[in-house]
């Protein structure tokens, strides 16, 4: 799929999904996840956006906000209820998307629509949502993500 028109000109706006606590992150010595937002980020701000940590804050990148993004418009965080990580990492020399929802699961639209541009695209993709990792891929990629879920909870992560 061509990337998303004007996707060079996103900006965050009012989408703090990323300091709301979805995706598991540590800022200085505050663990950020599910249930514990960043405690510097409060009514749609940054409290310490001048000093923010390069990383993760500085260095991140949604995929709705990267330049090359291919999410439409509708797919900013807050309107589908779903951060997208392009490439996250790599199986077998394979570029694998993770898609981590916003609240206890994506839109129905914006899950159809990423599931699709797995498929379509052939990029194996884990979406979490309702607390649980899902795969799609092909055959061997599931086995071996439920190989890993057997070993962790973090399937990113080898």
């Amino acid at each position: 799929m061509p990337a998303a028109p004007n996707a060079n000109a996103r900006r965050c706006g009012e989408c703090t999904a990323c300091c709301d606590g979805w995706l598991k992150i540590r800022i200085g010595d505050h663990d950020v996840k599910p249930g514990h937002p960043c405690p510097f980020s409060g009514a749609g701000k940054c409290a310490i956006y001048d000093t923010r940590p390069v990383d993760p804050c500085r260095n991140f990148v949604c995929g709705w906000l990267a330049p090359t993004s291919p999410l439409p418009e509708w797919m900013r965080p807050d309107r589908s209820h779903l951060i997208f990580l392009p490439a996250s990492f790599t199986w077998r020399t394979i570029p694998v998307d993770v898609a981590v929802a916003v609240g206890a699961r994506p839109r129905a639209k914006a899950r159809a629509w990423l599931e699709a541009f797995s498929r379509d695209a052939r990029r194996p993709l884990l979406l979490q949502a309702d607390g649980e990792w899902q795969a799609h891929g092909p055959p061997d990629f599931l086995h071996d993500m439920v190989e890993r879920l057997a070993r962790t909870d973090d399937p990113t992560r080898s």
